[in-house]
């Protein structure tokens, strides 16, 4: 019952929801940046060619301590990680602009048993229509495989961490009104296709959602959002309130979901700028409601940048609640518990135009009342980066 999606809710996997997110911030800009389109329109400068490309490859080394997420036998092992990102950007044309972008990552472990690898290859498409400031239309399409070890104690019965290997596949159409300068509404559709490998049960999900948004300054944004997920299992089986599977039963789970996201930046150059998402879930499934939980959620962030160095920081807490879940045995045995904690600190240094180092430490830990469920985690590696961007290149010889 895993779902790849970070631990926000997002249907982005965590392990490149920021690396995305800066890359459109910084190419994503072309449709509605004032200065872009006038520059553009101007007669005596020459056409900018349809598609623009950036690139980046890195390479790093490091340690992780528990690379199994055990919670009484931790096994660390250094490790060599590589990375590769592409994008593909596509000009606004009349009311028409999208991308495609593709992030592969590979890490290696020098000194582990169990496991000597982990991967991951992402793939994101979106076609853009705005025909006016006030509405615009989007078609995203993601792709996806995941070959690592992931914490999956929220939504399992037999283990609390495994390696897995899935693929699945997003398509999710949305629209946006602008009814006011700052303010806009959203809806969006999404369907999601997730399969696993060694006949590990896998699911079809469909979500509806809207969001509303009141922007205010230079990046700054409030928006409240709402969710509603449907998720049909392929072979899994519901189970009693004992623990026990229901033969010849399928299970089926429906998730609801709110969430506020501030953003917050504090200057027009955002040098500085700050964010948190509240999310509450609920998880119910069709059975007897062993499957249920609810989710509390605050994640934060914030960005610094003082050319050459850039900072980020992220921090995430998260609290499980189990209603039919029950620990041990006896008279009154103790529900269900669960709370998860994350950090992850980001570091680069620009040395120039083409080159970036960096180094990044994440420790996560989850504790609960079911000792299956707990582990600690620490990871740190530093690395170089070599980076293209085209639509920089493209603008400073126009």
């Amino acid at each position: 019952m895993l779902t790849v999606r970070d631990k926000s809710g997002n249907g982005v996997s965590r392990w490149h929801k920021g690396t995305l997110g800066m890359l459109l911030a910084g190419c994503l800009f072309a449709a509605e940046d004032p200065e872009l389109a006038a520059l553009a329109e101007l007669s005596d400068l020459p056409p900018l060619p349809n598609w623009m490309v950036t690139a980046s490859v890195s390479v790093a080394g490091g340690y992780r301590d528990n690379i199994l997420l055990s919670p009484t036998n931790p096994v660390g092992s250094t490790l060599l990680r590589g990375e590769f990102e592409t994008m593909f950007l596509r000009v606004p044309v009349n009311a028409w602009d999208g991308y495609v972008f593709v992030n592969g990552a590979e890490t290696r472990f020098l000194s582990a048993d169990q496991t000597d690898h982990e991967r991951t290859v992402f793939v994101v498409s979106e076609l853009r229509w705005q025909p006016n400031e006030s509405w615009k239309a989007t078609l995203l399409g993601q792709g996806y495989h995941h070959d690592q070890v992931f914490d999956v104690s929220a939504t399992e019965v037999d283990f609390a961490t495994a390696a897995l290997k899935v693929t699945g596949f997003v398509l999710a159409p949305s629209l946006r009104w602008k009814f006011l300068p700052q303010t806009w509404v959203e809806v969006k559709a999404l369907g999601r296709q997730d399969s696993y490998d060694r006949d590990v049960d896998g699911y079809r999900e469909g979500e509806g959602s809207v969001k509303i948004g009141q922007e205010w300054g230079d990046g700054s944004e409030v928006v409240l959002g709402a969710a509603r997920r449907w998720r049909a299992h392929d072979s899994r089986e519901q189970y009693t309130v004992g623990g026990r599977p229901i033969f010849g039963s399928l299970l089926k789970v429906q998730q609801t979901e709110a969430t506020l996201r501030v953003t917050w930046a504090v200057d027009a150059a955002k040098r500085w700028k700050f964010g948190a998402t509240l999310l509450h879930e609920e998880n119910r499934d069709n059975g007897t409601g062993y499957f249920d939980y609810n989710r509390q959620q605050l994640t934060a962030d914030m960005t610094w940048r003082a050319e050459p160095w850039e900072l980020r920081f992220a921090a995430a807490a998260a609290e499980y609640e189990f209603p039919v879940q029950e620990i041990g045995i006896g008279i009154t045995p103790e529900i269900r518990r669960k709370s998860d904690r994350r950090v992850t600190v980001e570091l680069t240094r620009k040395i120039n135009e083409t080159w970036t180092a960096f180094g990044l430490v994440e420790v996560e830990r989850a504790r609960s009342n079911d000792e299956r469920s707990r582990f600690r985690s620490a990871t740190g590696y530093a690395g170089i980066r070599w980076s293209w961007d085209g639509l920089a290149k493209t603008i400073e010889e126009l």
